[in-house]
């Protein structure tokens, strides 16, 4: 016969007493006295579950089910409706307890969670919105005492309202698929998650122990998990996924979500730093399960960070702005020696503690990294910032898993993060800014002391030192005298009069955005002699929205021009022949293309009216291209001139060739009288004088010492 509550609806099937029948006699009596509204023998079923035998008490979740469907969700409190609120409670704590032990121990993770605790939601959610409203204080102000904390713990309530929503994400694809298609499970785990974020200490109101515990450390890295399911596609193509915007709204808007992240990574990221030196290096180490779990509490928030990253732009540029590239870059300069050691071949091969696991992490931040540069509206900026964090320098010290006592071989790389970014920064190295950057990255180096580092990563190895090899040729680009001579001296014909000369404010050309003069009869002085055509080509020459970066940069992106045409002359002559017989038609209007968007740079020939982004029909371009022949000491051959393809990350731009558009706009202005920039007294020439004049070793046989035999 079934069990059946005396006075009340609360009754089990004859499958379910029959199951019941399995447990020792003190448990099946206190089963019926806690279907019979017992609240004290609810809570002495909660504490008859083991650690060790969970499955042999999933037969008491009938029983946790039943007390919840009986117990509607009260709307106002009193002495009436607390008794029922308390089952409640219980009723919570043996269903998480069964589910989290059930799915460690059993060989079906799936079915443990999805049964006992995603098929209930309807009953078990309702519970976890009043537990929050009513027990955990505000999410934006955590110091703020919530409305009934006597019917719940502070640290129990959060245990109620995390435990399950972690569970599913690891555990039910069902579940997962649930948080990402409802929107009221959204909001709940946005609010949680800015509750978690905001917490300041260690220790919650009512929890067991003590700030040493790491309980909040623990439940801050695991919740990172849950916050990413919520935002990430799913599994199924075919099953739907809210948009971002949805999450965003629940969490207080752009602002709050970004903040909110970069503490988490910050705090999980100190507490990885905090965990103590592991004693044996085995999967059952206490320190070695929690630099686990703060390992996986950082990928998961990595991507995050790509995911929000790529579906908006409002808060791609929101984390940009407030230093997510260098709060990544100190994250991964951190946690990099504690996670990449070899420890021994239980743990090094492990399937979810091993080192390829410990390396997804460095992968994922770095991924983060160049998808934000790539993605940017500013990507100088954000080189810049990454460069200036140390990055190369976190790069470097990658190549290498320090020695262990027991040594073995490097682990298969997994995802190319940290080779994907590597080639993505060589082709920031033609600004200006980021050369400076460079300098400043070349001067720590040489106050650092010198490391030996055995290199073991032989890919990124020799990626790194290819990088290296391109900072010093950025370097000595930014160095050719005069430097960006048409920003500190009037383009009048003539004119010595320097910028900081001029008496009145100094005029630049609308047109070319470039020249710049100290007076009208300057400039109409210019226009008259040859200024007129040229100011077209050098228009074309910073692009289409005369960007400042390119602008200040045009004498860097020459120089690597001039270097890369010349190192690739054979293929040059190789690539305008097959275009001559591609394009019979166009023979003379070819034009050789210099992809600088991608390292190493490509070469390709065009004709001049298929450029992209490039005023190819105007009929300007023959006679420029007469021009430079009959000016220039070796002319171009099979080709009217070079463009050269750049990007400042998310946009790209053809540029006409800097290298000729300086030459010849400019000729015999700035070279007759032998006078150098340096003593312009600009702050910008002030500050790359104090950069350059430094002592940087960066010659042949420094760079052969800096980089790594391959």
């Amino acid at each position: 016969m079934p069990f059946i509550a005396t006075g009340s609806s609360l009754q089990l099937t004859r499958d379910e007493t029959k199951a019941l029948k399995a447990l020792p006699a003190v448990t099946q009596i206190t089963a019926k006295r806690a279907l019979q509204g017992s609240t004290a023998d609810l809570a002495r079923l909660v504490d008859f579950i083991p650690i060790d035998s969970a499955s042999r008490f999933c037969c008491l979740v009938p029983i946790f089910h039943a007390t919840l469907k009986s117990v509607q969700v009260p709307n106002y409190i009193n002495p009436k409706t607390i008794p029922g609120i308390i089952r409640a409670k219980l009723s919570l704590f043996g269903l998480v307890r069964i589910s989290s032990i059930a799915a460690s121990t059993t060989g079906v993770k799936d079915d443990a969670v999805t049964k006992y605790i995603v098929r209930s939601w309807d009953e078990i959610y309702p519970w976890m919105q009043f537990f929050a409203r009513n027990c955990l204080p505000p999410p934006y102000d955590v110091s703020v005492t919530p409305p009934r904390p006597d019917l719940c713990s502070v640290f129990d309530a959060a245990k109620l309202c995390i435990t399950p929503l972690s569970l599913i994400c690891t555990e039910s694809e069902e579940g997962r698929h649930m948080l990402r298609s409802s929107v009221s499970v959204q909001h709940f785990v946005a609010q949680l998650w800015i509750f978690v974020g905001n917490i300041k200490g260690d220790v919650l109101p009512g929890g067991p122990g003590t700030s040493t515990d790491g309980l909040i450390s623990q439940l801050r890295a695991s919740f990172a998990l849950t916050n990413y399911v919520c935002v990430s596609e799913s599994e199924d193509p075919d099953k739907i996924t809210l948009p971002l915007s949805n999450y965003i709204h629940a969490a207080g808007g752009v602002k709050p979500v970004v903040f909110t992240l970069l503490r988490y990574i910050r705090r999980i990221t100190r507490d990885a730093a905090a965990v103590e030196e592991p004693r044996s290096w085995t999967p059952r180490d206490q320190s070695v399960q929690q630099l686990h779990l703060y390992t996986l509490g950082l990928d998961y928030s990595f991507q995050f960070l790509q995911t929000i990253c790529r579906q908006d732009a409002s808060c791609r540029a929101q984390l940009i702005r407030k230093g997510s590239i260098c709060t990544v870059v100190n994250t991964i300069t951190q946690i990099l020696p504690r996670i990449l050691v070899q420890a021994n071949k239980e743990l090094d091969f492990h399937p979810e503690m091993g080192l390829a696991g410990r390396q997804k992490v460095l992968w994922s931040g770095y991924s983060y990294i160049a998808s934000a540069i790539r993605d940017a509206d500013d990507g100088v900026t954000a080189v810049c910032q990454a460069i200036d964090a140390g990055l190369l320098q976190t790069l470097e010290k990658g190549v290498v898993c320090p020695p262990h006592a027991n040594p073995r071989d490097n682990p298969i790389r997994g995802r190319m993060g940290d080779i994907e970014l590597l080639f993505l920064l060589p082709t920031f190295f033609i600004y200006n800014k980021v050369v400076k950057s460079i300098l400043r990255h070349w001067l720590r180096v040489q106050s650092a002391p010198r490391e030996k580092r055995e290199t073991r990563d032989k890919a990124l190895g020799a990626t790194v030192q290819m990088v290296i090899k391109s900072t010093v040729e950025a370097m000595e680009h930014l160095n050719v005298q005069p430097f960006n001579f048409y920003e500190y001296r009037c383009s009048g014909p003539g004119c010595p009069t320097r910028t900081s000369q001029f008496i009145s404010k100094k005029r630049r050309c609308s047109g070319c955005l470039i020249s710049i003069y100290c007076s009208d009869k300057c400039q109409r002085t210019a226009w008259r002699n040859g200024h007129k055509k040229w100011c077209q080509v050098l228009r074309c020459t910073v692009g289409p929205w005369g960007s400042r970066d390119i602008r200040t940069s045009l004498r860097v992106i020459a120089g690597f021009e001039t270097s890369e045409i010349s190192r690739m002359a054979k293929d040059v002559e190789t690539r305008v022949r097959q275009a001559q017989q591609q394009f019979p038609a166009f023979s003379n209007k070819l034009v050789l293309v210099l992809d600088m968007t991608v390292y190493l740079s490509g070469i390709h020939v065009l004709p001049v009216h298929k450029l992209d982004q490039f005023p190819g029909e105007d009929p300007i371009w023959p006679e420029i291209a007469d021009e430079i022949r009959a000016r220039s000491d070796s002319p171009p051959r099979g080709y009217m001139f070079s463009v050269v393809k750049v990007h400042m990350g998310k946009s790209k731009f053809t540029l006409f060739s800097p290298s000729t558009a300086l030459r010849m706009a400019f000729e015999g202005q700035y070279f007759s009288d032998g006078e150098e920039c340096d003593s312009v007294n600009e702050d910008e020439i002030d500050d790359l004088k104090t950069l350059g004049n430094q002592d940087l070793d960066y010659d042949s046989k420094s760079l052969d010492d800096k980089c790594y035999d391959v």
